[in-house]
């Protein structure tokens, strides 16, 4: 009986010592970025300024969800610009991935909470996997310079 015990044990001890958002997750994740009009060039930077992608609407990008440190999640703001429409900004905000939240209570996963989940960012998602700007048109007359 104590053989079978610790045999069980040795069986489910890979899934105590993971994270179950690292395991279904990843630490990339898609998004789709579109405007209304099209063919709007826009710019993605990180927390610290740097650009970390750049394109023109409709496209998918591929961002890095954690900087590898301890809970070192990546924040990115989103800029379109384009001439005769004012220029449009927004943060891409992050949720704690369905898979941290629920997937270690499944698995007793204590060490995937504080452990491995917040080292490999797999625990975080994109609140929106597409995101749809309308971009809109700068008014004619005295004013128009200022827009951009």
């Amino acid at each position: 009986m104590l053989r079978m015990k610790k045999f069980i044990l040795l069986l489910l001890l890979p899934f105590l010592l993971t994270g179950c958002a690292t395991i279904v997750g990843n630490n990339e994740e898609t998004v789709y970025i579109d405007s209304t009009p099209a063919n709007v060039p826009f710019v993605i930077t990180d927390g610290s300024g740097q650009i970390a992608v750049s394109g023109v609407t409709p496209q998918s990008v591929t961002l890095k969800k954690t900087d590898g440190s301890y809970f070192g999640k990546v924040t990115y703001a989103l800029t379109l610009k384009k001439e005769g429409y004012y220029s449009t900004s927004m943060p891409l905000e992050y949720r704690f991935s369905h898979w941290y939240t629920f997937g270690n209570i499944i698995f007793f996963g204590v060490p995937g909470w504080l452990v491995v989940d917040p080292f490999f960012g797999g625990m975080y998602t994109f609140k929106a996997d597409r995101i749809n700007t309308w971009m809109r048109p700068c008014e004619r007359g005295p004013f128009n310079y200022m827009c951009s």
